[in-house]
């Protein structure tokens, strides 16, 4: 392997090893923030300057399903925390973490509204995630099972909740959104290195 590849080797698994313990920490705060959102569905809030009611349909066994894949995903990532404390980060990690946190933001909205509900929008920062790990491979994983996970949604609402359904032509768009976002971060990535060959060359020279 010549030594700019396998210096390259080594600086891409540094970052992925930092990306995804700040990915973990991002991961966390936006289930605690979304899930506060949900207690707010559920309860309500009345403060002297700011009132909201509770949303209607977001009984007691809607919350409790929330609850309970709200807690799963925050120990998906207390797993992953204590893996990389103790310094394991297998080449997998990144794939299964990611792979998780598709898996349930589609649960939790199969359970709400589907493609109607504005959790919808959240796929797009789990996407950006992604590209914390410098990894192209896996920006591609996460763009595939974005928009997976999307066409289950809207497939699983055609089928069998046809109110929560959305146009053909809206499913459409927000796919191509999804797929054309995957694709910008994974140009990003491929200019990451452009630029640290280009770098290369120039101190090389120097």
């Amino acid at each position: 392997m010549p030594d700019n590849d396998f210096y390259w080797f080594v600086s891409v698994r540094r970052q992925e090893y930092a990306g995804e313990a700040r990915a973990n920490l991002l991961r966390v705060l936006a289930i605690a923030a979304f899930y506060c959102v949900q207690l707010v569905n559920y309860r309500g809030l009345d403060l002297p300057f700011l009132h909201l009611a509770q949303v209607e349909g977001v009984d007691r066994r809607f919350h409790l399903a929330m609850t309970v894949i709200a807690a799963a995903w925050a120990l998906s990532g207390w797993a992953v925390l204590l893996f990389l404390r103790r310094g394991l980060f297998p080449a997998g990690l990144k794939f299964l973490s990611t792979g998780l946190d598709f898996l349930y933001l589609t649960a939790a909205l199969l359970i709400a509204d589907g493609p109607k509900s504005p959790l919808v929008a959240a796929y797009f920062p789990v996407l950006a995630l992604s590209a914390l790990r410098f990894d192209l491979l896996l920006m591609r994983f996460a763009t595939a099972s974005a928009m997976g996970g999307y066409l289950l949604l809207t497939l699983h609402s055609a089928s069998l909740r046809p109110l929560t359904s959305v146009p053909p032509y809206a499913a459409a768009n927000f796919l191509l959104a999804l797929l054309f976002s995957g694709i910008l971060l994974g140009q990003v990535l491929r200019r990451t290195r452009t630029l640290a060959d280009d770098y290369a060359a120039r101190e090389g020279k120097a």
